[in-house]
């Protein structure tokens, strides 16, 4: 293919544009900024946010800015789904690594022996696997591999494998959630209901509202002196004001 033809199909927006700040701005917006952050970071400086966010709705719509920004978010998404994949695969490796793969067998004095490889002689895409090397009391150089169960946690996590599935989950779900649910149950059972939001709003609180009043059988102490008095004869004088406690008549000796 020649050359010419390579040229000729090229993505639209694959090129980066001549004006700086429109190429500033592209990339700022493709990295998820937002139009107003992004535009005074390109090298608009305006403190108004209404004029800054409709110059940058302006801008997009300009030949070949829109192309831009969509070409470099599809090169990001690229760029994170090819990083995961390696770490993908590092986690994998480490987690079915081989103790076995960094030691051979030797005979010595008439007895097998296993000694670790040179690392020289370990293959690259496994003696990426060990942590750290190791000295033992004769001077020889052991290999420790990473963690399994660390690999392990780590791949559950990327796959959401020990993700616990909350959708059924009430205390989760917002209040048009559930009264979604509740309007489709109802639909199934062939139940007619009048779904509003009254059941969670709360009376409006007023200043001048008085705690309500209980009623109880207690007699009112005073009441209670002065039925005392009346049946000793002792009631003679009243008292002088509401809720006084009546004066009591002295007893006559007869």
């Amino acid at each position: 293919m020649a050359k010419t033809d390579l040229l000729a199909i090229a993505s639209p927006g694959s090129r980066a544009l001549k004006n700086a700040k429109y190429e500033r701005y592209c990339r700022l917006r493709a990295s998820a900024q937002p139009r107003i952050p992004a535009y005074r970071e390109a090298g608009w400086g305006t403190s108004d946010g209404e004029n800054a966010y409709s110059n940058a709705c302006r801008l997009e719509r300009r030949p070949g800015v829109r192309q831009r920004i969509e070409y470099l978010s599809h090169q990001a998404e690229e760029l994170i789904a090819e990083k995961r994949r390696r770490i993908e695969e590092t986690l994998w490796s480490m987690h079915e690594a081989d103790i076995g793969d960094y030691f051979e067998t030797h005979e010595i004095d008439g007895k097998t022996i296993e000694l670790p490889k040179r690392l020289a002689d370990i293959p690259a895409e496994i003696r990426k696997n060990i942590e750290k090397i190791t000295i033992d009391g004769r001077g020889r150089s052991v290999p420790q591999l990473y963690s399994k169960l660390a690999a392990s946690q780590e791949l559950r996590k990327m796959f959401n494998i020990d993700r616990i599935d909350d959708r059924n989950d009430l205390a989760r779900l917002s209040d048009a959630e559930l009264m979604a649910q509740l309007a489709d149950t109802a639909k199934q059972l062939g139940v007619e209901i009048n779904l509003n939001y009254s059941f969670v709003q709360l009376p409006p609180a007023t200043e001048t509202s008085s705690p309500p009043v209980v009623e109880t059988d207690t007699i009112d102490a005073t009441e209670a002196i002065v039925e005392t008095d009346k049946a000793f004869g002792l009631a003679d004088t009243q008292p002088e004001f509401a809720g006084a406690r009546p004066i009591r008549a002295a007893r006559r000796r007869s």
